[in-house]
């Protein structure tokens, strides 16, 4: 298992903050005009380089090459059967780019730092360390992708736009057997942390809101009214 090295995260910005502005991306995602989704697409792409500048370059990169596919595919094809699904699964894909974006500049913070900032909510534990590991292991099962796809490659396997199901078998078994590797490891590491001991828990670093903070939240509001404003 890799470990990401998080001492080199800009902790100004709090994972709280954040959480808090993916829950109102959330809300209007789907109605916002196309104005309001490229502010909340550039606003969360600022955030990202704010946290993490090498993380929001392959980011960036994939946003605009799905793009300009999803240009070349309405313009060039007939957008029937799977040609179709393809299509529309790339829209969505689009479309929730904003939230995608949120989710990689979570993932950078710690787990401990985000079960903390969940904690301060008042919020389940089981929530909280559930929440906190599914955005602490996207960069894992990224890797693990990477894993599988060279692993195919040295067997002469790979996707097949012919056989679609086959493609989609051959790299979401290896996932599986993964996940339940990955759970071993987790139900082991928390046992042995003391997790579940009932007493209050404190966090060697300081998660207080700045200016910052509210900014962020503030400006994720304003997304919020404008699109309100705009549907009435």
């Amino acid at each position: 298992m890799r470990f990401v090295d998080n001492t080199k995260i800009n902790l100004k910005i709090k994972p709280l903050s954040i959480g808090i502005l993916m829950i109102i991306y959330t809300s209007i995602v789907f109605f916002s005009t196309m104005l309001v989704y490229w502010m909340m697409l550039l606003f969360s792409f600022l955030l990202l380089i704010a946290v993490k500048k090498k993380k929001s370059i392959p980011l960036f990169i994939f946003y605009f090459a799905l793009f300009g596919l999803i240009l070349l595919v309405s313009s060039k094809c007939t957008i029937s059967g799977w040609i179709g699904s393809i299509y529309t699964m790339g829209l969505i894909i689009l479309k929730l780019f904003p939230l995608w974006t949120l989710a990689a500049i979570l993932s950078s913070f710690g787990t401990s730092t985000i079960i903390y900032s969940l904690r301060n909510l008042r919020l389940p534990h089981s929530l909280c360390i559930g929440v906190s590991i599914f955005f602490r292991f996207i960069p894992e099962y990224r890797a693990y992708l990477s894993e599988i796809k060279e692993g195919l490659k040295a067997r002469n396997m790979g996707l097949s736009i012919i056989r679609p199901i086959h493609s989609v078998e051959i790299y979401l078994v290896p996932m599986i057997y993964k996940a339940f590797e990955t759970g071993e490891i987790l139900s082991c590491a928390l046992i042995t942390k003391g997790i579940e001991y009932d007493c209050k828990k404190t966090s060697y670093e300081a998660l207080s809101f700045t200016w910052k903070d509210y900014s962020i939240i503030l400006v994720g509001f304003v997304f919020l009214g404008i699109t309100i404003w705009q549907k009435l």
